[in-house]
């Protein structure tokens, strides 16, 4: 018995084996005609990526982008991990200015290839036409750390410099690449803009010089001599203008620049002059009737600068620049009732111009007819629902008029819809102030939550930190007080309001000698007329 197991336990196992092996064989066919199915499917799908990819570049040689980007993106999803493919792509699409989608891909082609200096120096400058400064500054940086003398690289990282306000950087950049910086107007700007920021005057007018005789031609000028009146270098300005006087085709467009750089430097009488001779040469636009209105405002000549915004508007009867600032002017030389029959020749003769509306319902302010100015801002937020100054010339006006409830509706609807804007919760803590004068204390509560939010938004606000104080003296807390009229007399040394806060604060401090040097400031300030707070009608205009 156990010899026939023992013969069976040697016999059967060798059909067991066999058959296995025969399934194994069968197997390995099966997964070897699998795999070569495979093989020939993914060969045959790298080919048409490759082909895909000629057409693509082929295309974006002739300039057909839209067609190179459809191929490319099929040979993309052809071949997902192929950094080239990926790359070129990324290009075409900088090349649409699809920057966003460009930069995408580049960020997916360096992860599969990170040692491709051109690929990141191309996504550094998506990156950098994206405002996306310090990421750029990152990639540039990697770059110069392998190849120091990547000289595109150099030139790139200099102009990021520059838009960083990182002026030394962007000297040292650009400095070290003349031959680059020369080929392009807005490099030699940019290294003109960092010398006058460290108050390098001379080597940034050396810079500038050197676009008199750029191949880009009177382009390349008129950028100087906008760089170098920005930067108030207004000889440098006005030498750059007048060396392209006889190459540069646009006579009007030279004088105007010419003579706004002249009204910058506060030469009104030569900006006159040359506004004068353009009117003269019939080139008398809008634009040059609005200057030369301001030249003579700036010389206390109100009737000739009523008469040249008048000009002006006849040469342009559809800008709105010359209706508005005459208004302004009229305003400001305390003529309310001759702005507000401008604002409403305004509105009639541009009936969709929010701006023009909504300074209508300012001067309406101005002028107490507080239900007029509701409608004029109402049809301001009809015609741009996207400008702040026009909802919160509502809100203003709504709660003038005494619609409390739409005035607090609107300055709520406001917060919410301009959260960075720090005027409405300002102007909203004025309006619940007035309402805690007359017993409400939980308006006044309120307030004060607002105008620190205000503070908040914008350190600045001269009267949220005025109204703090006032809130602060009046609950006793005159330490904080104090603190609050300081920070209020430092950012506008001129408004007289912090000052007498000051004077109040000391006395109940008993500091004497400085109430007293406080209300005589006050008093000199409040004779010489400086204003007060921003009236709701002022500051819907701004």
């Amino acid at each position: 018995m156990s010899r026939f197991l023992a013969s069976s336990a040697s016999t059967k196992p060798r059909h067991i084996v066999l058959q296995l092996h025969a399934a194994c064989a069968i197997s390995f066919i099966a997964l070897l005609i699998l795999f070569t199915k495979t093989a020939l499917y993914a060969s045959t799908q790298r080919r048409d990526a490759d082909a895909r990819e000629d057409i693509g570049l082929e295309l974006a040689h002739k300039g057909d982008l839209a067609g190179a980007e459809s191929q490319l993106r099929d040979a993309v999803a052809l071949a997902p991990n192929d950094a080239e493919f990926l790359s070129n792509l990324a290009t075409v699409l900088a090349m649409e200015r699809k920057l966003e989608d460009s930069a995408n891909f580049f960020e997916r082609a360096l992860k599969l290839d990170p040692g491709n200096l051109t690929s990141r120096r191309y996504l550094a400058a998506n990156l950098w036409q994206l405002h996306r400064y310090p990421q750029a500054k990152q990639n540039l940086e990697l770059i110069l750390k392998r190849n120091p003398n990547d000289n595109p690289s150099r030139l790139l990282l200099g102009m990021v410099a520059e838009n960083m306000s990182d002026y030394r950087t962007a000297v040292q950049m650009l400095s070290s690449v003349p031959a680059e910086v020369q080929k392009q107007p807005e490099s030699i700007g940019a290294l003109a803009v960092s010398y006058y920021q460290l108050g390098e005057k001379e080597n940034a007018q050396h810079t500038l010089d050197r676009l008199k005789n750029h191949a880009a031609g009177p382009r390349a000028v008129l950028l100087g001599a906008q760089i170098a009146d920005q930067m108030a270098d207004y000889d440098t300005a006005e030498q750059l203008l007048n060396s392209i006087k006889s190459t540069y085709s646009d006579e009007t467009d030279l004088g105007y620049r010419l003579a706004t750089v002249q009204y910058h430097a506060g030469k009104f009488d030569r900006s006159e002059q040359t506004l004068l001779e353009l009117i003269a040469s019939r080139n008398g636009t809008g634009q040059v009737f609005n200057l030369l209105a301001w030249c003579y405002q700036k010389q206390n000549r109100l009737d000739d600068a009523m008469r040249a915004f008048e000009n002006g508007i006849s040469a342009q009867p559809n800008d709105e620049t010359n209706y508005l600032d005459l208004q302004k002017v009229l305003i400001s030389s305390n003529r309310p009732a001759a702005a507000l029959e401008i604002a409403k020749k305004t509105t009639n003769a541009l009936p969709n111009s929010a701006r023009a509306f909504a300074m209508r319902g300012s001067i309406e302010m101005q002028a107490s007819q507080f239900s007029n100015a509701v409608e004029s801002y109402r049809r301001a937020n009809e015609l741009d629902s996207a400008s702040a100054d026009a909802a919160l010339g509502l809100a203003n006006a709504e709660f003038s008029a005494d619609m409390k409830k739409d005035a607090v509706n609107a300055f709520q609807v406001g917060m919410q819809k301009f959260p960075k804007d720090a005027r409405f919760a300002l102007y909203y803590a004025l309006v619940l102030l007035k309402e805690a004068d007359n017993g409400d204390s939980m308006a006044g509560q309120h307030a004060e939550e607002l105008l620190k939010s205000a503070v908040k938004l914008d350190p600045k606000l001269v009267e949220a930190h005025y109204q703090l104080a006032e809130l602060a003296l009046r609950n006793g807390d005159t330490t904080r007080a104090l603190r609050e009229y300081e920070t209020a007399v430092k950012l506008d040394p001129q408004n007289a309001k912090p000052h007498f806060g000051l004077a109040k604060a000391y006395r109940r401090l008993g500091r004497t000698a400085e109430a007293s040097r406080e209300t005589k400031l006050f008093e000199k300030l409040q004779q010489a007329g400086s204003a007060a707070a921003p009236s709701s009608s002022e500051t819907s205009a701004k």
